[in-house]
């Protein structure tokens, strides 16, 4: 085990490493083991920088010209008083032939919360199903 600023990294036999950031996993669910390039990446991190550990698929829908997909990201941020977790919702579009577009989805500037994401999704299929398509041809 050792220890920079306030992430505790644990070493496991099979060369990953698990991080607890201020005594806290990454997940309450999953142990989260990642390749030990994580520690020299992190200890590399400007100030204000963010590293993206992972993020997870939620849903996507396609639409004439765009493919929209939602994912759940988890960030380690750099500050000068130590590291920290930040999870976001973020919003994907690609269209043909072009890089793809994102934005973190909020609710009113604050990050949103599991519940937060399960109405937006709720939200949004339901209106898919309701407004924007025609079960019985598809176009």
């Amino acid at each position: 085990m050792s220890n920079f600023s306030n992430i505790t990294v644990t070493h496991h036999e099979n060369d990953k490493v698990e991080l607890l950031i201020d005594g806290q996993k990454i997940s309450d669910r999953y142990d989260i083991h990642l390749d030990q390039s994580v520690i020299e990446e992190l200890q590399n991190l400007e100030n204000g920088s963010v590293y993206k550990l992972f993020e997870q698929f939620i849903f996507s829908h396609t639409d004439l010209n765009f493919e929209h997909s939602y994912v759940y990201t988890n960030n380690i941020i750099k500050a000068d008083d130590g590291y920290s977790l930040k999870k976001n919702f973020v919003y994907r579009i690609k269209a043909a032939d072009q890089a793809p577009l994102e934005h973190v989805i909020s609710k009113d500037g604050a990050a949103m919360s599991p519940e937060d994401v399960r109405e937006f999704i709720d939200q949004h299929v339901a209106m898919s199903l309701n407004q924007y398509t025609d079960l019985k041809y598809a176009y």
